[in-house]
C-alpha cells in the first residue's frame, strides 16, 4: 500500500510541477521529445492519440529489487483525464528464461539482465526493460518509466503540506519486528509523512486485507491530488522537487515532464480513473497462490484506456506469448480464458470516492 501510493505521488507530483512558471523557465530552449525506451516494437503503427502517454511505475525497498507496486498511468493532455491502473503485485508470469514467479519479481530479472550487460545505472534500466516486456504482453506504447526507493513517502507528503482527509475507521496496530506503530483515530485531519505512512500501510482490520488495502489507497490518492491541487506553488517546487529526485530515477526528462505536465494543474477530480487490472486470485494446482488475469477484460479495458493507435487491440493480440497463464494449469486457464461479459471488475472516479469514500469490510 504504501508503495502503490509513493509511486503515485511522484507522476502526481512531477507533472503538477510543470505547471508552474518557475520551473518551466529552466527548460524554454529544450525540446521534448516522447519517444522513450530503445525498442520501440510499435513503431510501424499509425498514431490516433498523439496526445496520450503512458507511464509505468514501480516501487521498491531498498532492502530488494522486488516490487510491491507495479501501476499503468495513462494521462491524456487534450482531454485533461487519467486513469490510473493496479497490476497486482501476486499476479502470475512466465519469463523468458523459462521460470514462473509472481510479477513482482519481474523488475528484479530485468535488474539481472543490465547487470549481465553492464548497464552502469542498473536501477533505471531495469525498470525501463520491465517496461519494454510488458509492453509486448500488453500490446500497448510504454512512453515512460520510474521506479522509486520508497523510504521517501514521507517526505514527499510534508513536502506539499500533509493530506487533509477523513479517516474512516480508527486504526491501531503494533509489529515491533517491523518496527511499525500505528495508532490513528477516527475523523476529519490533516495526516503528516509519519500519519500518511500509518494509514496507507494500515491492513490488518480488513476482511480482505490487501484488496481493501488497495481501496483504502484510492482515497489516500483522491485526498493527495487535491492537496497538490491546493497547496503547489512556484515557491513550493523546490521543496518537492528535491524530495523526488532524492527517491526515484526516471526515463523523462525535465522537458518532457514540463511538456506533459503544463495541463496538469487544471485537472478535476472527475477525470481521475481508478482501477486494477481485471483478474483473481487462484490457488494453482501446485499449490501457489497468484493472482491471474482475465485476457479478454484486460484487452478490452487496455483498448480503451492505454491505446494510442489506430489498430484495436484485439484479444488475440493480448499477450500472445502467454506470459500471464501457465497453459496446464485449469485452475489458471478458467480464469484466464472467462468471456468478459461473465466477468466483472470496479472503476472508481476519483470524485465519487472524493463525495462519498470506498467502503471497506472490517474484521
Amino acid at each position: 500500500m504504501k508503495r502503490i501510493v509513493s509511486l503515485l505521488l511522484v507522476i502526481l507530483c512531477i507533472i503538477s510541477m510543470a505547471g508552474c512558471s518557475k520551473l518551466s523557465k529552466l527548460t524554454d530552449t529544450e525540446k521534448p521529445s516522447v519517444d522513450a525506451g530503445n525498442n520501440d516494437i510499435h513503431a510501424d503503427k499509425e498514431i490516433a492519440k498523439k496526445n496520450s502517454y503512458n507511464f509505468l511505475v514501480l516501487g521498491h525497498d531498498r532492502a530488494a529489487s522486488l516490487t510491491d507496486v507495479m501501476m499503468l498511468v495513462n494521462y491524456d493532455t487534450d482531454s485533461g483525464k487519467m486513469t490510473i491502473t493496479q497490476i497486482p503485485r501476486d499476479t502470475y508470469v512466465e519469463f523468458s528464461d523459462g521460470a514462473y514467479r509472481k510479477i513482482n519479481g519481474l523488475y528484479n530479472y530485468c535488474i539481472s539482465e543490465a547487470k549481465e550487460q553492464g548497464v552502469a545505472d542498473t536501477k533505471k534500466e531495469g525498470c525501463r526493460m520491465t517496461a519494454d516486456h510488458l509492453e509486448k504482453a500488453l500490446g500497448i506504447k510504454i512512453h515512460y518509466s520510474a521506479v522509486m526507493d520508497l523510504e521517501g513517502f514521507g517526505s514527499i507528503v510534508d513536502s506539499i503540506g500533509g493530506v487533509y482527509m477523513y479517516v474512516p475507521y480508527s486504526m491501531l496496530y503494533s509489529d515491533p519486528s517491523q518496527n511499525l506503530y500505528i495508532s490513528l483515530l477516527e475523523g476529519y485531519q490533516t495526516l503528516d509523512g509519519k500519519k500518511a505512512e500509518q494509514f496507507v500501510r494500515f491492513r490488518s482490520g480488513y476482511v480482505m486485507a490487501d484488496l481493501a488495502r488497495g481501496d483504502a489507497q484510492k482515497m489516500f490518492m483522491t485526498a493527495f491530488v487535491e492537496a497538490v491541487k491546493k497547496n503547489i506553488s512556484v515557491s513550493s517546487v523546490s521543496g518537492i522537487a528535491n524530495a523526488i529526485l532524492d527517491n526515484v530515477k526516471t526515463d523523462m526528462t525535465l522537458s518532457e515532464i514540463v511538456d506533459i505536465g503544463k495541463n496538469f494543474v487544471n485537472i478535476q477530480l472527475s477525470d481521475i480513473t481508478m482501477l486494477t487490472l481485471p483478474g483473481e486470485a487462484c490457488m494453482s494446482d501446485s499449490g501457489a497462490s497468484f493472482y491471474v488475469i482475465n485476457r479478454e477484460s484486460a484487452a478490452m479495458l487496455l483498448d480503451e484506456s492505454y491505446n494510442i493507435f489506430e489498430e484495436d487491440i484485439e484479444i488475440e493480440s493480448f499477450d500472445k506469448a502467454g506470459m500471464f497463464v501457465n497453459e496446464n494449469d485449469g485452475n489458471m486457464l478458467e480464469i484466464y480464458d472467462k468471456p468478459a461479459d461473465e466477468f466483472s471488475y470496479e472503476k472508481h472516479n476519483a470524485q465519487d470516492v472524493s463525495d462519498k469514500d470506498i467502503p471497506i469490510q472490517l474484521k
